[in-house]
């Protein structure tokens, strides 16, 4: 699934090795649960890493006037349905841009979808209806994971290589390193957050606030 990728970084062979480990905050009196979702994901340390987007095409749905899930993780060049289970039309569009898009109005049990090809977070909302937002979060590879509550997280069936393991929170600013994937077993690697300065995210290029 990763056409092209030895060009790129060195990748000894075709076998797979994990990255697993732990997601603390250097935040007193702060848990995890307290600022939301923190994704963990891979990129390439020499360079995008062409791969072919996961087949699996995820839902956000629209029931009760609001998108389920809130909070989505998809690969780069997936696709997401949106599917409307209301007796109203809804109208779903962002304005985070390079991922901007608008679906235009539709009426219960239709759906429409979207192919986010571009990494960052993209805000999601229904025009018709200003209580309705959610988040996707496009990795720029397969390799992510939402940290557990435990604060741990695990990105398998990694091809060997060198990469850069980052991380991705709403609130809290970005910690990065980088890491090296072995051809079979797994790699430890704990991943320590600050408090984010002024409180805003750590990871927000090209996302653009609504209005």
């Amino acid at each position: 699934m990763l056409v092209g990728a030895a060009l790129l970084f060195p990748v000894r062979n075709t076998a797979a090795g994990e990255v697993r480990g732990s997601v603390t905050l250097r935040v007193e009196g702060v848990r995890l649960a307290d600022v939301g979702p923190i994704v963990v994901f891979l990129e390439g340390a020499d360079g995008p890493i062409p791969a072919a987007a996961p087949a699996l095409t995820p839902s956000v749905r629209q029931k009760n006037a609001t998108f389920s899930p809130g909070f989505l993780v998809v690969a780069a060049g997936q696709t997401v349905n949106m599917p409307n289970d209301d007796v109203i039309f809804h109208n779903v569009f962002s304005y985070s841009k390079p991922n901007r898009f608008d679906l235009g109005l539709y009426p219960k049990g239709s759906s429409r979808s979207v192919t986010l090809r571009h990494p960052g977070a993209v805000r999601i909302y229904c025009s018709i209806h200003e209580s309705m937002n959610a988040i996707i979060f496009v990795s720029p590879t397969r390799w992510f994971d939402v940290v557990r509550p435990t604060g741990d997280f695990a990105l398998t069936g990694v091809p060997a290589g060198r990469y850069r393991i980052r991380t991705w929170s709403e609130k809290l600013p970005e910690t990065s390193r980088t890491v090296e994937v072995p051809e079979t077993g797994s790699v430890p690697v704990d991943l320590s957050i600050g408090p984010a300065a002024g409180g805003t995210g750590g990871a927000r290029a090209g996302e653009e606030r609504r209005g």
